[in-house]
C-alpha cells in the first residue's frame, strides 16, 4: 500500500504493509511536484514511482490545498446520506458557494449535549468536487487506485501520542508555499488554520539613497540597524501566524490551549526554533511519526519529513471515517465488490453440486457393475438365502440411489420465488435464527412434496408491535405458490433489559409444507 502526500511543490511517497503497528515501511520517497496538467503531473508521478522501485497500486492520499475547508457541527445522531444531508444543510448557511459543487463528508469526533438532546459533534470537511476529480484523474493517470483521500491537518492529527490522551497538541506542517497548524485532541482534529509563507530566498535589495550633498556636522544618531535576513524575516512571520492562529483557537474553545507542538514537512531552522522557544515557549518535540514507524534496513526515512504519510498509514480507516473520493467512485467500487461476491457465491455453488452430482453418478455405475456380477453369479449357481438377501439389500439401495439422483437432475428454478422472499430484506428487528427445506423423494406420479421450517426472532416495542411484523412475514410466505399449509407456534415472548424499558422479543417456529404446482 502507497501513503502519498501531494502538495502544490512537494510529493512525498511512502510504500508499506497495511495493517502492522508500527507501520512497517518498505521504502520512502520525496520530489518536487512540476507544474502542468494533471495528466502531465500523472505521468510524472508514474515514472517517479518506477525509478524508485514502488510496486503497490492502492494509495491514502492527503491532498494539500487552500480549497479545503474544517468545520465542527453538531448533529442528531444519524449515520450515511441522512449525516450528509444535514451537513450539507449546514455549510449552505455558511458559504456563497452551491452547495452541488462541493463534495462534503465528515466523522463523528465526539458527542455534546444542546437543549438536554444529545448530538454528534461531526468534523465536516467540504471541497470544490472539481477539484477532487483532477486530483482522481492525476492518480489515474500515475497508474494509481486511490481508496482515501484526506487533508494534511487530519492525516496528521491519527499521530496523536498515546501519553498525551487527555492533552491538545499542535502539529505545524511547513511546506515550501505554505503552512498549516493543526490541534488534536485525543486522536480528532478539533482546529485547522492554513496560511501563505513563502521560504526565505535573497535579501530584500535596498533602494540607494540619493545624495542630497548634504554636510554631516556629526553627532547625527547611532548607526542603522542591519537589514533582517530573509530566515529571520521569515521566522518572525511564522511566529506572528502561529501566535494569531493559537489565539483564535483559545477564542473559539474557550480557553483551549496545547500543550505540545511538532513540526513536520520542511526542517525548522535555527532561528524558527530560537522564535518559537522564545515568545511561545515550546520546545518542538520528537515527531510521533517517529515511534509509529519502523524502517526496513537500508531505508532513507525522517519521520518529520514524513509525518503526513505515516499519519494515513497508521490511522484506521473505514466507511464511517473522512473519505473525499467523488461519490459515484466509491458506489462504484461497492457495486463492483458486490459484483465479485455474487460470482464467487454463485460458483462455488454450481462446484458443490457438479462435485456432488458427478459423486452419485460414479457411485451408481458401480453398483450396476456389482448387480450386475451378482446377477451372473446367481444364474450360474444358486446362492444361499443370505447371499440373496444381500443381493436385495443392494437393488433397494441402487434403486434409493436412483431416486437421489433424480433429485439432483430436476432444476431449483421453481423454488427462486420462495427462496426470494425469505430472503429479501428484512427489518432490522426481525432476524432469522435457522431455515431448514427437506425436499421428499419424488414419486413416479403426482409433484414433488416437501417440508419447510424457520426459526426466528422479532423485537418491537410492545408484543403487539412484533406479532404484527410476524403477520406480515407470515402473509408474505403464504402468498408464495410453493407453499402450502402454514404452522405457526410462538416458542417465547421475553422483554428486553431488566424492566422492559428496551421493547420486547418474540421468538417463533414457523413450518409449512412444499409443493410444486
Amino acid at each position: 500500500m502507497l501513503a502519498i502526500e501531494i502538495s502544490p511543490r512537494v510529493i512525498r511517497v511512502v510504500e508499506y504493509t497495511p495493517g502492522d503497528l508500527p507501520v512497517r515501511i518498505h521504502r520512502a520517497a520525496v520530489t518536487e511536484r512540476p507544474g502542468g496538467e494533471p495528466a502531465a503531473v500523472g505521468q510524472f508521478l508514474r515514472g517517479f514511482l518506477d525509478r524508485e522501485g514502488f510496486t503497490a497500486k492502492d494509495a491514502l492520499v492527503s491532498y494539500l490545498g487552500p480549497v479545503i475547508d474544517h468545520r465542527i457541527f453538531a448533529i442528531p445522531p444519524v449515520t450515511g446520506k441522512t449525516r450528509e444531508e444535514l451537513l450539507r444543510g449546514k455549510i449552505a448557511q455558511e458559504t456563497a458557494t452551491s452547495v452541488a459543487e462541493l463534495r462534503v463528508t465528515g466523522e463523528v469526533i465526539g458527542k455534546v449535549v444542546e437543549q438536554g438532546y444529545e448530538r454528534d459533534e461531526v468534523m465536516t470537511l467540504y471541497v470544490p468536487e472539481f477539484e477532487i476529480r483532477r486530483l482522481v484523474f492525476l492518480l489515474v493517470e500515475a497508474g494509481l487506485t486511490p481508496v482515501r483521500v484526506v487533508s494534511v491537518p487530519l492525516a496528521l492529527a491519527g499521530l496523536h501520542p498515546p501519553e498525551a490522551v487527555d492533552e491538545l497538541c499542535g502539529f505545524l506542517h511547513v511546506e515550501p508555499s505554505r503552512c498549516v497548524i493543526s490541534v488534536s485532541g485525543a486522536g480528532k482534529l478539533r482546529f485547522s488554520r492554513e496560511f501563505t509563507l513563502e521560504l526565505p530566498g535573497q535579501p530584500p535589495s535596498t533602494h540607494e539613497v540619493p545624495d542630497y550633498k548634504n554636510i554631516d556636522l556629526g553627532g547625527g544618531g547611532d548607526d542603522p540597524s542591519p537589514e533582517p535576513s530573509g530566515e529571520e524575516i521569515y521566522a518572525e512571520r511564522m511566529v506572528t501566524e502561529l501566535t494569531r492562529s493559537l489565539l483564535y483557537f483559545r477564542q473559539i474553545s474557550r480557553g483551549g490551549s496545547i500543550s505540545r507542538l511538532y513540526w513536520s514537512g520542511d526542517p525548522p531552522g535555527e532561528t524558527s526554533k530560537r522564535l518559537i522557544s522564545e515568545r511561545l515557549k515550546f520546545e518542538l518535540g520528537a515527531h510521533p511519526a517517529a515511534g509509529a514507524a519502523a524502517v526496513e534496513q537500508g531505508a532513507s526515512f525522517d519521520a518529520a519529513t514524513f509525518g503526513v504519510p505515516v499519519g494515513m498509514a497508521a490511522a484506521a480507516w473505514g466507511p464511517e471515517r473522512v473519505n473525499l473520493l467523488p461519490s459515484e467512485y466509491l458506489q462504484r467500487k461497492e457495486r463492483r465488490g458486490s459484483y465479485i461476491a455474487v460470482a464467487v457465491i454463485l460458483a462455488a455453488f454450481l462446484l458443490a453440486n457438479a462435485g456432488l452430482y458427478l459423486g452419485l453418478r460414479n457411485a451408481s455405475m458401480r453398483y450396476r457393475d456389482v448387480l450386475g456380477g451378482a446377477a451372473a453369479v446367481t444364474r450360474n449357481a444358486a446362492g444361499s438365502q443370505e447371499e440373496i438377501s444381500r443381493w436385495m439389500a443392494t437393488r433397494s439401495a441402487l434403486e434409493e440411489m436412483k431416486r437421489g439422483e433424480k433429485t439432483l437432475e430436476n432444476r431449483f428454478t421453481r423454488w427462486k420465488a420462495l427462496f426470494a422472499t425469505l430472503g429479501a430484506p428484512v427489518p432490522p428487528e426481525m432476524r432469522f435464527l435457522s431455515a431448514t427445506f427437506t425436499p421428499s423423494l419424488p414419486s413416479e406420479a403426482g409433484p414433488r412434496e416437501g417440508r419447510g421450517e424457520v426459526r426466528g426472532i422479532v423485537s418491537g416495542g410492545t408484543p403487539a408491535e412484533a406479532q404484527h411484523r410476524v403477520n406480515a412475514f407470515l402473509a408474505a410466505v403464504r402468498a408464495q405458490p410453493v407453499v402450502g399449509e402454514q404452522g405457526y407456534t410462538v416458542l417465547e415472548v421475553r422483554p428486553r433489559g431488566e424492566d422492559g424499558g428496551g421493547g420486547y422479543e418474540q421468538e417463533f417456529l414457523l413450518s409449512f409444507a412444499l409443493r410444486e404446482r
